[in-house]
């Protein structure tokens, strides 16, 4: 299959997918079915951000927009069932959580009840012409001009905020691990939607990224808690509560940090640089 006609496929796949977990939400807005959709929506902005690497169409740009209000719409519903989760599961050992674990559970309530109406607006039936837009758009820009080389241009790009990111990491400031997990995933996804049109990736090369990602993604899990934590007891959590809590956040540090450099391992530094799995 020509180079422009597999990403076109891939497009098209992502965005059919998509339509059907959002179906699917529509129906439960449960922690998996949001989870599901949220996945979807960030590989399709990667494909698009790819995509607009190779052709910057009025489209893409608009289709982008809107994607990215959908995946905005439930971050606070993901926080909280995530945060319920790991609040009941320290409750036996900390009785103290009891009236922060009633709050999240009120909280995921009102959020649920509020979500089929943010569903309703998550129509994508209405932006199906938008799609088709874009669809026609790419066909007419790729022509049969040979991808790949952009391609690895785009990617190169996208890897070098990765890098430049992971060196202005400080573990003190919570934000440069989440600007540097925001850009890892862009990588990630970029590189699961062109994996034909490039060289050979070695084995388990996108889980071993995701592993990275899971690690940063815990990361920002208890950042978020920690913060909500802080807000509903004053300022002051019960000594137990937040002595248990720091104590996990920290051992979360340290896990990422020994595995930090790993990062290094997951594309070339510059153009003219070795794969590092080649060397």
């Amino acid at each position: 299959m020509h180079d422009g006609k597999q990403l076109l496929a891939s497009y098209e796949s992502l965005w059919q997918k998509h339509t059907k977990r959002l179906s699917r939400c529509q129906q439960t807005a449960s922690e998996e079915a949001v989870h599901k959709l949220r996945i979807s929506c960030r590989r399709l902005l990667a494909l698009i951000q790819l995509l607009q690497a190779l052709a910057p169409l009025p489209a893409l740009r608009k289709l982008r927009k809107h994607l990215k209000a959908q995946l905005n719409s439930f971050d606070e519903l993901r926080d909280t069932q995530v945060m319920l989760q790991k609040v009941a599961d320290s409750l036996d050992a900390l009785p103290e959580l009891a009236a922060y674990h009633r709050y999240l559970q009120l909280n995921e309530q009102r959020l649920l009840v509020q979500s089929p109406t943010i569903l309703q607006s998550l129509n994508s039936a209405e932006l199906q012409p938008l799609m088709d837009k874009a669809w026609k758009e790419m066909r007419d820009a790729f022509g049969k001009d040979t991808l790949t080389p952009r391609i690895l241009s785009a990617i190169d790009t996208s890897y070098r905020t990765v890098l430049e990111r992971y060196r202005s990491i400080d573990p003190a400031d919570p934000a440069t691990l989440h600007h540097l997990r925001i850009s890892v995933k862009r990588l990630r996804y970029m590189l699961a939607a062109s994996q034909e049109l490039l060289p050979e990736l070695p084995e388990n090369h996108l889980e071993r990224i995701q592993a990275y990602l899971t690690r940063l993604g815990e990361i920002q899990n208890s950042c978020v808690l920690l913060d909500s934590l802080n807000r509903f007891f004053g300022h002051q959590p019960p000594p137990a509560v937040d002595t248990y809590f720091q104590h996990c956040h920290q051992d979360l540090l340290d896990d990422y940090m020994h595995h930090g450099n790993e990062i290094l391992q997951f594309w070339r530094p510059a153009a003219y640089a070795p794969f590092p799995w080649r060397q």
